[in-house]
């Protein structure tokens, strides 16, 4: 179910209100890692206060990053130049590096690059078109290009995420997309993501995800089905031949392409996480073994050899995702549902 914005008063409210309540949670949730620590004897891998501390961890970081914001806005009530961008870029940054640097630590969660992770000429801006599989999969990526490819993240995400005080502050500040519909990031709403992308400089790496929502089993089948009630019986065949992408939607990645035909698109795919896809998965999957974690390969298109016709743009995109899926198939890791 789709989980709609709050309106901008209730946004309002909750900056005050956050603060206070991640006190009363904290508090609360302190028992339950005690809980979880004593309970060692019958649970090995103490899932319990893992996974509680990490929640409290992030939802620090979060609170975090909003003072910060509120913070900068007493500080500079008026200027909004290129050093107020940049102290909320570094929130941004400093976080992230926080947060996954602590998931390591505490459920083993890490991130393996297949091959050298490349976003594309670092005097052009970058479009990132990636698959959507497994929990927290954009929080990874936006963190890769931020500490690996050393670029600004700048990211379609759904409107739902505005319930979020300290994400929503500083993801507005850094022009992020939020998208105010149900059929996801990638089809619709073009008008928002091309003003995005008009406005990207040269160390940005916008961040979008084709397919609109989390690949699952199901979504899979479904989206054969929708394609072949709309009539599209040759594309639908092509779809049904996917095992571990969704059918990419073209309109949004379009509006991109035509509003900046000066960047460099880079297509990554990714696999380790598209079978947690219940509270029930992560939690018999935490900790992540050493063989486990989010395995991730970038492939680097220049802006010159990239379509920008919308019929091209179209079989383009679904030769990448052919691409995408072959490559999830050779390397997603055995053993797991599904295989």
């Amino acid at each position: 179910m789709k989980i709609g914005p709050p309106p901008y008063w209730v946004q309002v409210v909750l900056r005050f209100v956050y603060p206070p309540l991640a006190v009363l949670v904290t508090v609360a949730a302190l028992p339950l890692i005690a809980l979880g620590v004593l309970l060692w004897p019958l649970d090995r891998r103490m899932r319990l206060a893992r996974v509680v501390f990490l929640a409290v961890y992030f939802m620090w970081e979060d609170v975090s990053i909003l003072v910060q914001c509120m913070w900068l806005r007493v500080r500079s009530p008026v200027d909004r130049g290129e050093d107020w961008i940049a102290h909320h870029e570094q929130l941004v940054a400093h976080a992230l590096e926080n947060f996954f640097r602590t998931a390591q630590r505490v459920v083993s969660f890490h991130v393996v690059a297949d091959g050298e992770i490349d976003l594309g000429d670092p005097t052009r801006p970058a479009v990132v078109l990636s698959r959507h599989a497994g929990p927290a999969d954009s929080l990874a990526l936006a963190w890769i290009i931020a500490a690996k490819a050393r670029r600004v993240p700048r990211v379609v995400l759904a409107a739902g995420l505005l319930w979020d005080p300290g994400l929503a502050l500083v993801l507005r500040r850094l022009r992020a997309y939020f998208v105010p519909s149900r059929s996801g990031a990638g089809d619709d709403r073009t008008k928002g993501v091309a003003d995005l992308a008009r406005g990207l400089a040269p160390r940005d790496a916008l961040l979008i995800f084709p397919e609109g929502r989390n690949w699952t089993m199901h979504r899979q089948q479904a989206g054969v089905e929708a394609l072949r009630a709309e009539g599209e019986h040759e594309r639908a065949e092509q779809a049904a031949r996917w095992r571990w992408v969704l059918p990419p939607r073209q309109r949004g990645v379009q509006a991109i392409l035509e509003a900046r035909p000066d960047a460099d698109v880079v297509v990554v795919a990714h696999t380790g996480l598209e079978l947690f896809d219940s509270p029930g998965d992560i939690w018999r999957g935490i900790p992540f073994g050493p063989t486990e974690g989010l395995v991730v390969r970038t492939t680097t298109y220049p802006a010159g050899d990239v379509p920008r016709d919308p019929d091209e743009v179209a079989t383009w995109l679904d030769e990448r995702w052919t691409e995408v899926d072959a490559w999830v198939e050779s390397h997603r890791r055995p053993g797991l549902r599904g295989s």
